[in-house]
């Protein structure tokens, strides 16, 4: 556990780069044409790839601006890592147990406790990555005011209630058990048991390399676009806050990356993916897919 922590506190930077190129509003034309471009105001031009971010980040924040939500990040793994039964008793029956009665009720279970999990982390680790305001490491309460808006830390269940933010996890969790499974009943059954034997596994070459292109793909042009919606739908509700103070800067002119901060916001799964067709392009629902293909290549 503890190199897994080091390898994940190694590599945040890159994710926490990922979350905020996804978040990134980057419009194909001004939505209104009276005002200036966000950019001419900043005279820097937005950054849409990787790079880009994570050089605009470490100019703007530093070194704290690439770790900005690293610790419930780090918590969320150390809570999987302590439960581990949404995402190992998942793989495991979907791979190697007999589908009876009982393991289909251990996987709907399972992957509920993986659906309610996904939306808290979700809405934790993006906005932490994302806020513009500081996040105290050591006051719950004042990381709390950054992170929820005064709704949800009244009502902290109306995160469930973000628009389409459940049917969005719920979708992602649906994908991942339904590929895993898929694989086991299309591959894995048509795998000798002897899996050192190479006399007995060459013959499975072909099947083998198939299987891992057509998940590098399918993850590429199915997973991406629901973690994408993700990262917006879980952020939306803290992003379009009206600013109250008027010594606050405007939302839209500071921070590494722009969020979308329009009063009409997503209402849903559909509406989202829509709105990021028609006011960005293909292009942004797809920003990361290497990260994903390859990622879920390894767990998928």
């Amino acid at each position: 556990m503890i190199y897994t922590l080091f390898f994940a506190t190694l590599l945040f930077p890159l994710k926490g780069a990922l979350i905020r190129c996804r978040a990134n509003f980057t419009p194909k034309v001004q939505l209104v044409p009276e005002l200036p471009l966000v950019d001419d105001l900043q005279h820097v031009s937005q950054p849409r790839s990787l790079v880009g971010v994570l050089r605009r980040v470490n100019a703007e924040e530093g070194i704290d601006g690439l770790y900005k939500g690293i610790l419930p990040t780090l918590g969320f793994m150390l809570l999987w890592e302590q439960m581990s039964i949404p995402s190992i008793v998942v793989i495991g029956y979907l791979h190697f147990g007999v589908y009876d009665q009982s393991t289909v009720l251990i996987i709907a279970i399972a992957s509920l406790v993986k659906i309610i999990a996904t939306v808290i982390e979700a809405v934790f680790v993006n906005r932490a990555v994302t806020t513009r305001e500081d996040i105290s490491s050591f006051s719950l309460r004042r990381a709390l005011d950054a992170l929820l808006s005064p709704t949800e830390r009244k009502h902290p269940y109306r995160i469930f209630s973000i628009p389409g933010l459940l049917a969005t996890c719920t979708l992602w969790v649906l994908y991942i058990v339904g590929t895993i499974g898929a694989r086991h009943f299309l591959f894995v059954k048509h795998l000798p048991e002897n899996f050192g034997n190479w006399e007995d596994m060459r013959p499975h070459i072909p099947l083998l390399v198939g299987a891992v292109i057509f998940s590098f793909a399918l993850n590429a042009l199915v997973l991406t676009p629901l973690e994408v919606m993700m990262v917006r739908l879980s952020i939306q509700a803290k992003a379009t806050q009206v600013v109250l103070l008027l010594d606050t800067p405007p939302v839209e002119t500071s921070g590494p990356v722009r969020l979308r901060t329009d009063k009409d916001g997503y209402t849903g799964l559909i509406s989202c993916a829509r709105l990021i067709i028609e006011e960005e392009g293909w292009d942004a629902l797809h920003r990361g897919w290497w990260w994903t293909a390859f990622r879920g290549i390894l767990f998928i």
